[in-house]
């Protein structure tokens, strides 16, 4: 059973993250007028505050924007840049790679949201910035997820001074229920709505940056702060499923995987993917298996993607063909295939408001607390994206090279119906997000179940080696033994597992003109829509 602010209806449009505080900061502002950008970029920085762990404005942001009046949609390619001074020889350890002042890329997350902001919002970056602000001044309380991740990395996490001035208390961790304030991180983001979110790179912050650098042998230099890593606007990657027109993230996001997985279960009837069943379940296993194998065999750059012409991922026939090799698999595995019925840490928000305008942000300090390290004086937990390159194959897209973007498996998604955006969904989860999508997406379209339903139902993966992560309570035995004997390598996962994704979805329904919202279980977050939108009055913003 679904909690009570886990879902939401409203006339006036939408907001599902992962935060109960950054929904709330969304939500007020669509109640003053603000438009979806507003709301989502005010979220977004609210979601740095109260959710730490998953993002913040050390990270990076990647987005995924329709507006209605002009019929738009486009991505904001967001990803944070590695420091000029780098090259792989230059690195003395893995471990190097993954936690401490050395693991992180320039932050991106300021200067997307900013540009964001200005390029597209109703208000200015002081009002958006204000819930936030407040969370950091007067705390937010630490959930029972919280809790346990803060235990979970205390090791690395109280080598961290700020972390233990604001989070410890007599050395101990905060409990579930605890407030935590961040003085830091308030007057960092005051600051910014006084001076811009340019400060972040080119003023009094991003000097204080560039000092906590030298002091703690860093990689980020003034050159790279210099050089603002400003979002690319790109075009979306289109697909379909069932006939419903989908708009989702090129790369260096990982669309093409779900698009790919879309295409291949698009060559079963509906009534054989039927959730939780011995078939579904595998033909899902096999699915996401081989689409995550192909991505990872075919990267591709993102400036040149578009030009392409081989686009192999995306191709419906080719999608066929994989179809009928997973059939013969299925047929070896369930000799007698029952009759159907006849009837990867991140997190994402989604927005829409009573314009019909969407946006979904996926944004990320990568590893759970990203690099454990946080600005000196500024708050924010600083990312440990240098572990999202490659460093062997020179030839690869993401090789690490001066300025180079990080690989990302960020899948923001919009599902159109008669041309008009229907739903919005997104996951954090690594290369889980497009496995965790899929399977929402295919409880919607054929298993006919309705928005909440279809995020809260029992979920599993299977990575590219073939090793399935499962909530195993949730299956029915049959099904286990069924991905067994497929000889699949099965991980127990909780009921409602971590995991497995945290899907931040929005519905609109053009029949009662209503927008409803879900927010998954899995993690903390909350859905909810305004209660009235005041009309936005020419001098009140920008």
């Amino acid at each position: 059973m679904i909690e009570k602010d886990k879902t939401a209806s409203s006339p006036y449009g939408m907001v599902s993250t992962a935060s109960g505080p950054a929904t709330d900061a969304g939500v007020q502002m669509l109640e003053k007028g603000g438009n979806a950008i507003d709301a989502a970029v005010a979220a977004a920085f609210c979601l740095g505050v109260s959710e730490p762990q998953a993002s913040g404005m050390g990270g990076q942001s990647m987005v995924l924007v329709h507006l209605a009046e002009k019929n738009r949609t486009f991505i904001l390619d967001g990803s944070s840049r590695a420091p000029f001074g780098i090259h792989p020889e230059n690195i003395i350890s893995s471990e190097k790679l993954k936690y401490g002042i050395t693991a992180t890329t320039v932050p991106s997350t300021p200067a997307v949201l900013g540009y964001l902001l200005e390029n597209y919002g109703a208000l200015t970056l002081k009002e958006v910035l204000e819930p936030a602000i407040a969370a950091a001044q007067e705390g937010f309380r630490i959930s029972s997820l919280q809790h346990t991740l803060i235990n979970r990395e205390l090791k690395k996490l109280a080598c961290d001074e700020y972390f233990r001035k604001n989070y410890l208390k007599n050395d101990k961790p905060p409990n579930a229920g605890d407030i935590v304030r961040q003085p830091e991180l308030a007057k960092c983001m005051e600051r910014m709505a006084v001076h811009g979110w340019q400060d972040f790179y080119h003023g009094e912050i991003g000097e204080l940056i560039l000092k906590d650098m030298a002091d703690r042998g860093g990689l980020i230099s003034q050159a790279d702060l210099s050089q603002i890593p400003i979002p690319i606007e790109r075009q979306v990657l289109e697909g379909s499923y069932r006939n419903n027109r989908i708009a989702t993230f090129p790369p260096p996001g990982a669309g093409r995987a779900l698009i790919k997985i879309l295409n291949v279960m698009e060559n079963f009837q509906p009534e054989e993917l039927e959730p939780e069943t011995p078939l579904a379940s595998l033909i899902f296993a096999l699915t996401f298996k081989a689409a995550l194998r192909t991505r990872q065999k075919m990267p591709v750059d993102p400036d040149l993607f578009f030009q392409l012409a081989n686009k192999v991922m995306l191709d419906k026939e080719y999608a066929k063909e994989i179809a009928k090799r997973l059939k013969k698999s299925i047929t070896y595995c369930l000799p007698e295939i029952p009759h159907p019925k006849t009837s990867g840490e991140t997190t994402h928000l989604s927005v829409a408001d009573k314009d019909g305008n969407m946006v979904g942000i996926t944004q990320s300090i990568e590893l759970v607390f990203g690099s454990k390290t946080t600005a000196s004086g500024l708050g924010f937990f600083y990312n440990n994206y240098m572990s999202a390159y490659e460093y062997k194959d020179m030839t690869h897209p993401y090789y690490l090279l001066p300025g180079a973007r990080p690989w990302s498996s960020v899948a923001p998604t919009i599902i159109f119906e008669e041309e008009k955006p229907k739903i919005l969904l997104g996951s954090p989860g690594s290369e889980r997000i497009a496995t965790t999508l899929a399977q929402v997406i295919s409880r919607l379209f054929d298993a006919k179940q309705n928005l909440s339903m279809a995020v809260v139902g029992p979920r599993l993966h299977s990575s590219s080696n073939g090793k399935v992560q499962i909530e195993l309570k949730r299956f029915p035995e049959e099904t286990i033994n069924t991905l067994k004997r497929a000889r699949f390598d099965i991980t127990k996962r909780g009921a409602y597992s971590f995991y497995l994704g945290c899907v931040q979805a929005v519905l609109y329904d053009m029949d009662s003109n209503r927008f409803f919202g879900v927010s998954d279980p899995r993690r903390d977050g909350t859905a909810r829509g305004p209660r009235s939108v005041a009309a936005l009055k020419r001098g009140d913003s920008k």
